[in-house]
């Protein structure tokens, strides 16, 4: 078994049991404790397990965080299948086109795969892996620091690549979008690369479901009216939508049905 299996394989372990010592790992994955001990130590580092005296226990607040993120993928899928079916309306083939990171993304990627022509360039490491398959698609990963189980890259390693392309239309989503702060992120790392990727092209679409309309976090990428246009579901607030027309952005609606 591998290393990165073998955590894995731990972390599964103790979402089953909460806890365990260094003993009952050894004897499960029949391996020595200074092994276990460097397993351990590496999934404290990434915020999934709190060693204590002679084992560990699971980090109840990453697990928990994680299943709200899980939730509300669940919660929104058909918002944003929607959104992304309806992005489809602004690609053509032959087009050179960005692709940012995140769930909505992700859905919006895999329906370009009924393109015989296209090039994608994208931060996300599900995108690129799922494109790649296709024979039709040029797909290019832009490198960096792979962003811990986030799937993404972010760095300065990116953001240089970044600054050296243009393509023709970049497609972008938001963790919030503020009707005064703009466009936002947690991070002020994804926030870097966003403005990065708005940069390669006058053509912008921003792809975000209605449950994130109204709020804002702690980084600021973008004014709303640096955007092209925004695809959003028919859940957004009539208020809202008149706000953002105000600021000059272009509202695209993905209807249900």
């Amino acid at each position: 078994m591998f290393a990165r299996e073998r955590k894995e394989s731990i972390l599964i372990y103790m979402r089953q049991h909460k806890k365990a010592s260094i003993k009952e790992l050894i004897e499960e994955f029949h391996v020595t404790g200074a092994t276990i001990r460097t397993d351990l130590r590496e999934l404290e580092s990434e915020g999934l397990l709190i060693r204590t005296h002679g084992g560990a226990i699971l980090n109840q607040e990453t697990v928990e965080r994680e299943n709200l993120l899980a939730l509300r993928k669940e919660i929104y899928y058909d918002e944003k299948r929607r959104i992304a079916r309806k992005a489809m309306d602004f690609v053509e083939e032959g087009d050179i086109i960005l692709v940012d990171s995140g769930t909505t993304m992700v859905e919006f990627a895999s329906g370009l795969t009924s393109f015989n022509n296209l090039k994608v360039v994208t931060n996300d490491l599900t995108i690129a892996l799922g494109l790649q398959k296709t024979a039709t698609l040029d797909v290019i990963l832009i490198g960096g620091n792979v962003r811990n189980r986030f799937e993404c890259t972010i760095g300065s390693f990116g953001i240089d690549f970044l600054k050296r392309i243009y393509v023709d239309k970049v497609f972008m989503s938001p963790n919030s979008l503020s009707i005064s702060k703009g466009m936002t992120s947690p991070y002020e790392e994804t926030a870097a690369m966003k403005r990065a990727m708005m940069q390669t092209s006058g053509k912008r679409y921003v792809l975000c479901d209605s449950s994130k309309i109204g709020k804002k976090n702690f980084c600021k990428f973008a004014d709303l009216n640096e955007f092209t246009c925004l695809i959003t579901d028919d859940g957004i607030r009539s208020k809202d939508a008149e706000a953002i027309k105000k600021q000059g952005l272009d509202i695209v609606i993905a209807e249900a049905g």
